[in-house]
């Protein structure tokens, strides 16, 4: 137990501080508003005096919060502090933290202790006047784990609880104005006006421009996914003279990297990926990166670009490397000492607090290739491969490996310009590997075993056949150009902007819209929303 001593009027005072934010996106429908949300300044703490002086970091988690939640639950999201609404919006969000307690209870003899944190979170609805529809009081409560060692603050368990507990309201808060008739109706009303029919006028004329290619405007991207977090590595050797240098390894990480932290992909923010590449991806610098796997509980993506090498016991593989950077290859116990063993990867996927993990190494343990073998060392035969050596225990981890253990991992300098292995990795994160909106690892993971072997075959005449371990059927990407065709909010705003920007007639934004309510697109709608073809060229064809 913990003693406070006071004397006169001395005040004890607890700094609660914020604990991990781990969220899952709310599982709703969005509601169709473009919204600010009003957040407090994320400095503000708010102090409560109950015997002890407590302050909790409520504008550092509101706005934590606000931008992880809220991009689900409205078409748009703007999260600001300022108490004057943007311009432009259909409502306002206003939030703001009512009340906080603390409990604690004794778990065991001595110091053992455990907190638990009830919060109640207000939010109210306003029209783009300032005007109320709706408001909601969520009171949500959440205890922290126990611990029986004075070595943790109990601030730092407050704040854990704390975190969890508003973490819970907000999720409710969500459902709240899902299910409410208010917000609905009001949305219903909004989304009525923005369907009006258009006043029939001829199109504007617009002054020629030059064509420009279509894209994406940085406004319609979908947001991110705060849960996923992602280490991407890539070693290309070159100025080793005792390593092959490889063509394409750092370029392929990259491109990966830019993959997973693409929006209309993988949606990982950039603050949750790390990116290694050549002289970064040294083995303190990859092992750092690897123990942060640890605490990551959303989902985690690894990719490894570079050689590998085999550890072999007699005739026996008994484990492999990745090969760092700065590895030294001397001899195998050296090796041993200044590379990253599979086994400790394996170690660390285990013992993740994550719900899913994705691993790709486009890397071989041959002694060829892709791959790396220390003086005095023996190269990889056939018979002597052992499965197992990367084999993740339970359900919701994946590795995929670019090639058998007795294989080559080829890079392609005529066609792909790049690793084969990785080429289809890529494919598969951009959608080609599902049929739907949303891309599955293991749907990743079967168009990667589907497409490298012949590619191998076709392009190098040799064999490569990638090899998967584990089970996982969580989300890895989105394909953000299938969205835009399914998505029909998405395709009635993109038709809009056409309309005001005087590149489509009011006849063909009607009959675009109609064409939106039915099963089907025909070829030319379905080229401009995916972005095959420009606003003008779109304009001249439908």
């Amino acid at each position: 137990m913990v003693f406070f001593l006071t004397a006169g009027c001395a005040v004890v005072h607890h700094n609660i501080p914020a604990g991990n934010v781990n969220i899952a996106p709310p599982a709703i429908q969005k509601i169709p508003l473009k919204v600010a949300v009003v957040v407090p300044d994320p400095n503000y703490v708010m102090t409560k005096n109950t015997g002890i002086t407590e302050t909790v970091p409520a504008g550092q988690l509101i706005n934590e919060l606000s931008r992880r939640v809220f991009p689900y639950v409205f078409r748009e999201a703007e999260i600001t502090s300022n108490s004057s609404y943007p311009r432009g919006i259909d409502a306002a969000v206003v939030l703001t933290l009512q009340d906080f307690r603390f409990t604690a209870e004794q778990v065991a003899l001595g110091f053992g202790l455990k907190f638990n944190a009830e919060v109640s979170l207000k939010a109210v609805l306003n029209d783009e006047k300032g005007s109320p529809l709706w408001e909601h009081v969520t009171t949500s409560s959440r205890t922290s784990r126990s611990v029986v060692s004075p070595i943790i603050p109990m601030e730092q368990l407050k704040g854990e609880s704390f975190t969890e507990a508003l973490a819970e309201a907000f999720k409710e808060l969500a459902l709240e104005m899902e299910r409410s008739r208010e917000v609905r109706a009001y949305a219903a009303s909004k989304s009525a006006l923005d369907e009006a029919p258009p006043v029939r006028l001829a199109r504007a004329p617009v002054p020629p421009q030059p064509a420009a290619p279509a894209r994406i405007e940085a406004g319609n991207l979908p947001p991110l996914r705060f849960e996923t977090h992602a280490v991407v590595i890539g070693v290309d050797y070159n100025g080793r003279q005792d390593i092959p240098p490889l063509l394409y390894a750092s370029q392929d990480a990259r491109k990966v990297y830019d993959v997973l932290t693409d929006p209309r992909y993988g949606g990982v923010p950039k603050e949750n990926a790390i990116l290694l590449l050549n002289e970064q991806a040294t083995r303190n610098g990859i092992v750092a990166a690897l123990r942060k796997m640890k605490s990551w509980d959303g989902y985690t993506y690894l990719y490894y670009s570079g050689h590998g090498a085999p550890k072999m016991t007699g005739e026996r593989l008994t484990d492999g490397y990745l090969v760092p950077a700065d590895a030294v290859i001397t001899d195998p116990d050296v090796m041993e000492d200044t590379s990253i063993k599979i086994s400790y990867l394996q170690e660390l996927i285990d013992s993740s607090k994550a719900k899913g993990v994705l691993v790709a190494l486009d890397a071989c343990f041959s002694g060829g290739g892709k791959s790396v073998v220390p003086k005095g060392g023996r190269p990889l035969v056939g018979m002597l491969v052992s499965p197992e050596m990367m084999a993740p225990k339970g359900s919701g981890s994946l590795i995929v490996t670019s090639s058998a253990m007795n294989q080559q991992s080829w890079e392609d300098e005529a066609e792909l310009k790049g690793g084969i292995f990785t080429h289809y990795l890529l494919e598969g994160l951009k959608g080609v590997a599902s049929g739907g909106v949303w891309v599955k690892a293991n749907e990743v993971a079967q168009y990667i075993t589907q497409n490298v072997p012949q590619a191998a075959r076709r392009l190098k005449g040799q064999e490569q056949n990638p090899q998967i371990r584990g089970k996982a059927d969580f989300v890895v990407a989105r394909n953000w150009e299938k969205a835009k065709v399914m998505d029909e909010e998405i395709a009635r705003t993109t038709l809009k902007h056409a309309f005001e920007k005087g590149r489509i007639s009011s006849e063909q934004l009607g009959k675009a819209l109609d064409e939106l309510r039915t099963p089907s697109r025909t070829k030319t709608l379905g080229a401009f929303l995916e972005g095959k073809i420009d606003e003008r060229t779109f304009g001249d064809l439908y």
